[in-house]
């Protein structure tokens, strides 16, 4: 559906919402009031393993579903979900540009600096701004937004999961780091939980953790397999509460 006084969207695939996707979004929102226009997020689908950016491996810091709770968050007038499906995929750079402005009405378009769109991830900042005139919206470029010299990326903040830095990971994150009880297979009367290999959320490495669920402070214990990662509580759970970690805490930590 066509918006009819015209749009200012923001792209991108936004795994876990960290702190250049909120400066992103945000100067969205901000164009979409000045010019009047509809604010648009728009994110992507990967319906296929192979279409996906990296090994079908990859764990997400937020699951598909998540993500769109955490998006329609900031109240934009649409969230967009687009499937990468086997047609969309081989779209040309031009071909994805006319989605945006014949499906959406885009007049701005606001994007980070490495994104990347079209067949074989062919188009850039520069093909956007090539094609300005052409369709008629304006190019809003994000810079890299850096902690300790490094553009924060979702790359970077999930690399720093794995590593159980959660600290330094939560720095980077709109929201602390957070496993959402409805992706968790819990067994409350032993105070633990489970989560398959095959499940796309990435867990932190194996250690012990401080962590909030619900109005309780609690030690967490990951211990990992090649089945998945088991979850264990020093004590009892307060049921349907997501896992909001803290810290990890150290060897030499008594309990």
């Amino acid at each position: 559906m066509r918006e009819n006084k015209g749009s200012c969207i923001a792209i991108g695939n936004f795994d876990g919402i960290h702190v250049g996707h909120n400066i992103l979004i945000r100067k969205m929102i901000d164009l979409s009031t000045e010019n009047n226009l509809d604010s648009i997020i728009i994110t992507f689908e990967y319906v296929k393993n192979d279409l996906r950016k990296s090994s079908s491996n990859m764990k997400y810091i937020n699951s598909p579903s998540r993500k769109l709770k955490i998006l329609k968050s900031y109240k934009v007038s649409r969230v967009v979900e687009i499937q990468l499906n086997d047609v969309i995929s081989k779209y040309t750079p031009e071909e994805f540009i006319k989605l945006l402005v014949y499906e959406y009405n885009a007049k701005n378009i606001v994007v980070g600096y490495n994104f990347r769109f079209g067949h074989k991830a062919s188009g850039n900042i520069s093909t956007l701004m090539n094609f300005q005139d052409k369709y008629g919206y304006k190019v809003e470029e994000i810079y890299p937004v850096k902690h300790q010299g490094i553009a924060i990326s979702s790359t970077l903040v999930r690399n720093l999961l794995k590593e159980g830095k959660i600290r330094e990971a939560n720095k980077l994150l709109v929201n602390k780091y957070t496993l959402y009880h409805e992706e968790l297979n819990f067994d409350y009367n032993k105070n633990m939980a489970f989560v398959d290999n095959k499940s796309s959320i990435l867990v932190p490495s194996d250690g012990k953790y401080l962590v909030n669920i619900g109005s309780k402070e609690l030690i967490l214990t990951i211990t990992s397999n090649e089945k998945g990662a088991s979850l264990i509580f020093n004590n009892k759970l307060e049921e349907n509460a997501d896992i909001v970690f803290v810290d990890k805490l150290s060897k030499q930590t008594n309990f």
